[in-house]
């Protein structure tokens, strides 16, 4: 069996193996009538699938070292979902030990998701760096119209706060719905959002047909692109005055498990051979 067909033969199965986890973990809390019940069961799923894409993070930089743009590339990847990781920690312990609900409010857990966005932007970028932008019209026609969409979506979605300021004096806007922390808060999200979208249907446009590298690198572009969605459709609802964790668990739940798939192929392809051509060299 040559290379091709075999990593043919696993992209088959992992794919299978990703949309499966993602079927099955989601349509059981979907299934779930009783509210309460649902997101204590979204929030463990968030943690356990968060754990395994931290774990296999932590195992790829391990192994391959921090030497090279794969190292740092490796690196920052799992800085970040490892900071994601640890604020979904303290979701879980804030909602069964302390009995409050972290998706309601703006806490010093965003810090965290706050962080990981930039250590997951400079993974992104770093992929950047090692590829060849070979569609510029195309590549730069999608993403203006994605960057002018996602500005007039997000735009309309902050006139309730900016309402609020210019009609309201700031002493009074500080005892009232919108603290001035959580509006500074509230508009980084997306900016940040903005940083993981673009790089990614950056990668997705030119990645290049190389199963090795390519496979992970879609993966993972796919599993960011799935979170920035889900995070700027929860911050929408947050200015609403509406915050809920449904539907915007069960995309953070797939984030996570397509992340992991990515990070399975990193160990099992790129990351085996770097160490085999290594262990030969010395």
């Amino acid at each position: 069996m040559n290379n091709e067909t075999k990593y043919k033969k696993t992209l088959k199965y992992l794919i299978i193996s990703i949309v499966s986890s993602i079927l099955i973990v989601d349509l059981t809390i979907l299934f779930i009538s009783d509210v309460h019940l649902q997101h204590g069961v979204a929030i463990i799923s968030l943690n356990i699938v968060a754990v395994v894409a931290t774990i296999l993070g932590i195992v790829a930089v391990s192994r391959h070292g921090l030497s090279g743009s794969h190292g740092k590339s490796y690196l920052f990847l799992t800085i970040g979902i490892g900071m994601w990781f640890v604020a979904d920690l303290g979701i879980m312990y804030s909602y069964f030990v302390l009995k409050v609900d972290e998706f309601k409010q703006i806490s010093i857990l965003d810090a965290l998701w706050l962080l990981g966005y930039v250590f997951l932007t400079f993974h992104l970028l770093s992929i950047i760096k090692t590829i060849k932008i070979r569609n510029h019209t195309i590549t730069i026609t999608v993403l203006s119209g994605v960057i002018v969409g996602f500005i007039i979506v997000n735009l309309v979605s902050l006139l309730p706060i900016s309402d609020f300021y210019i009609n309201e004096d700031l002493d009074q806007v500080l005892k009232k719905d919108y603290a001035f922390q959580d509006v500074v808060i509230t508009v980084l999200y997306p900016i940040l959002d903005l940083c993981l979208i673009v790089p990614s249907i950056t990668i997705l446009l030119n990645i290049y047909r190389d199963y090795q590298h390519a496979i992970p690198w879609i993966l993972a572009s796919i599993s960011l692109l799935v979170n920035a969605i889900a995070d700027n459709g929860y911050t929408i609802q947050f200015i609403d005055g509406v915050p809920s964790a449904m539907p915007w668990d069960l995309f953070y739940i797939a984030d996570f498990i397509i992340m992991a798939g990515a990070l399975y192929w990193y160990n099992k392809y790129h990351i085996s051979e770097h160490v085999l051509k290594m262990k030969n060299e010395k």
